[in-house]
């Protein structure tokens, strides 16, 4: 399978300056503006989840991720160090999981210390390999051989571990600035 992806060197950055490149995806917020030619991301960030997220919100992601702009649903993710109670959490990954299936869009995914559940979400959603991407991978070869056999890819930025971009294959790595 190619890589959904592939046409760009920067998968996820939030340099807003850097939409217009051709080369770089700039994750936005729902809500955030997008300059004509720019290339994003849109997603609800875990840490988000600390208030409230609100119907406006929800609208307002599923509004921005239609725009011909948008190559890719997220940030979003499960995060248990910081954002909103776990099970809110899951609830909106799996509102953005449903939304990029819909779409035929790359999912963009924020991951810290919750492999275990990411994996439990893929088993439930059944994307196509490598169509979620965990961003700014960091994990030993070992975690990061497990998730690429559930079908994730995985994004690396400018802090990783040699030995885990080895086991990376071609089609299922991606590069970032983030």
């Amino acid at each position: 399978m190619t890589k959904p992806l592939a046409r760009y060197t920067d998968i996820h950055t939030h340099d807003t300056d850097r939409a217009c490149t051709g080369s770089a995806i700039v994750s936005l917020r729902p809500g955030q503006p997008m300059l004509p030619g720019g290339t994003y991301s849109v997603g609800i960030h875990p840490w988000d989840t600390e208030r409230p997220v609100t119907l406006a919100t929800l609208r307002a992601l599923v509004a921005a991720a239609r725009d011909p702009r948008v190559v890719a649903i997220g940030e979003c993710g499960i995060d248990r160090l910081r954002g909103g109670d776990i099970a809110v959490q899951q609830a909106v990954f799996d509102f953005h999981a449903r939304l990029a299936a819909r779409l035929h869009k790359p999912l963009i995914i924020h991951d810290v210390h919750a492999d275990d559940l990411l994996l439990a979400a893929i088993r439930r959603h059944r994307p196509a390999p490598g169509m979620w991407i965990i961003h700014g991978y960091r994990g030993k070869p070992a975690a990061a051989e497990t998730l690429l056999r559930a079908g994730f890819g995985l994004s690396l930025g400018l802090r990783y571990n040699p030995a885990t971009a080895a086991v990376i294959p071609s089609d299922r790595l991606h590069h970032e600035t983030d």
